[in-house]
């Protein structure tokens, strides 16, 4: 006869899947569900996949023996799957590059939450691990789809923004065909801690020549945040074309954001 709790996770009732899950860290039995929890890690449903690492961590940090499962869903055909095994795993030790796979692919999902975990996980991996950081300059570049790129622009801003080829990279990506990839590459320029003269010049003539409003919002602000960080880092007449560009301007946004630059920038400015 199969466990119960198993049956209940079958069942084509989200309600008693989750409940299910639920209950399996504190059935005698739990280790014997670790691999229908692990199969659960792909259910269509996010409260579910929840419960379900839920139920996976607490087993594994009572009692261990869950690794297996979490090895076999990682290489599951199911994308869900594969990201629930990943996120499960980060969850109990530091992630490691056999993550990295799982990772990646998330970083294009189209689950918003789901994609931001990933980064999330991905700049953990980065940080422990040298490897990651040359995997995302290639894929801020070359990566399959906008979102990919754009995701893997976001995670590149807070794994080495001390880095001067990851400025290089964002100049590139500031260029993509994708206009959400190089607004992402406009707001990752605000967090560089040492950037190159090309950038402060890119930010000045995004916000002068852009066609996007959006883009030139956010040129306006990155100036600002560089400003304020490193003073030294803007060109001298930068304050003046910030000043210029909010005179007699339509666009009320962008008049805000250039105040708002200008006061960051005036605040760092010495007495």
């Amino acid at each position: 006869m199969s466990h119960p709790l198993i049956e209940r996770l079958c069942s084509p009732d989200p309600a008693l899947r989750l409940a299910a899950c639920r209950s399996a860290a504190s059935d005698p039995s739990a280790i014997l569900l670790a691999p229908a929890l692990a199969e659960a890690l792909g259910d269509p449903v996010k409260a579910v996949v929840r419960a379900a690492s839920d139920a996976l961590v607490e087993i594994q940090q009572r009692a261990g023996g869950v690794e297996p499962a979490l090895r076999e869903a990682l290489h599951s055909r199911e994308p869900r799957r594969r990201w629930g095994a990943a996120f499960t795993t980060a969850r109990l030790a530091p992630p490691t590059p056999r993550l990295l796979p799982a990772l990646v692919e998330a970083l294009a999902s189209p689950d918003g939450d789901v994609r931001w975990a990933a980064a999330r996980i991905l700049v953990d991996t980065g940080r422990l691990h040298g490897e990651v950081l040359p995997l995302l300059f290639g894929l801020v570049r070359r990566g399959e789809s906008p979102v990919l790129r754009r995701m893997a622009t976001f995670a590149l801003r807070e794994l080495a923004p001390d880095r001067p080829e990851a400025a290089e990279v964002l100049l590139e990506a500031a260029a993509d065909r994708d206009l959400h990839v190089r607004r992402a590459a406009t707001t990752a320029m605000a967090a560089l801690q040492q950037p190159p003269p090309r950038v402060p010049e890119h930010l000045l003539e995004t916000l002068r020549r852009d066609p996007d409003a959006a883009n030139r919002r956010l040129a306006a602000l990155a100036l600002g945040e560089l400003g304020a960080a490193n003073p030294d880092c803007l060109p001298a007449e930068a304050f003046q074309r910030l000043e210029e560009a909010g005179r007699d301007n339509p666009d009320p946004d962008l008049r805000r954001a250039l105040r708002r630059a200008l006061d960051r920038l005036a605040a760092g400015r010495p007495a």
